[in-house]
């Protein structure tokens, strides 16, 4: 099956052919398994991500005009549907804690992109950014080591204010350094 016949099947696809449908499968499924693998890992969260993109491209199929290459169409496509599973709010948490883990000698092209865009840099701007309390408690907290108390002391703010600004400080720069593997992954 080559491009022009893939595009045509693409057609009866989006006319509601199910033996098109099929053959689209048959053809690609286990790249798509493969690709998503690639970036998920694990089988019981690739076997959801792979079954919810087939079933997405079955959904949209009325909507979806393929005129150039369809394997380019349908790859990026897939790497939209991961990148959106990767983002989604219950996975990024472990996104994070993934990643972090993943990094080994093979990932050494990563860590040069990340040294070569000057990772700890953003993430002191984005200690910049956050708003003047939240950066105060946040320094006394990490860079002079001060217990929640010595802090609430010293600013005469609440303990509780206190955790609630470290709190959130630490919802941002999660959120923030998560953004950023996930850029630098994809580059």
């Amino acid at each position: 099956m080559n491009n022009s016949e893939d595009i045509v099947l693409m057609r009866e696809v989006s006319k509601g052919s199910l033996e098109a449908f099929n053959m689209i499968y048959s053809k690609y499924s286990e790249a798509v398994y493969y690709t998503i693998y690639k970036k998920v890992k694990d089988k019981d969260e690739v076997d959801d991500v792979f079954q919810d993109f087939f079933a997405s491209l079955w959904r949209k199929r009325e909507k979806i005009n393929i005129e150039t290459s369809f394997k380019a169409w349908l790859f990026a496509a897939l790497r939209n549907h991961v990148l959106n599973h990767l983002l989604s709010v219950s996975n990024r948490e472990r996104l994070i804690i993934d990643f972090t883990q993943s990094f080994t000698e093979a990932d050494d092209d990563l860590y040069k992109k990340m040294e070569i865009m000057d990772m700890p840099k953003h993430i002191s701007e984005e200690i910049d950014r956050l708003p003047e309390k939240m950066r105060q408690v946040w320094f006394l907290r990490k860079e002079y080591n001060m217990s929640i108390s010595e802090i609430s002391a010293e600013l005469n703010i609440s303990e509780q204010t206190i955790k609630n600004q470290l709190n959130a400080a630490k919802k941002r720069l999660k959120s923030f350094i998560s953004k950023l593997y996930i850029f630098f992954y994809f580059l």
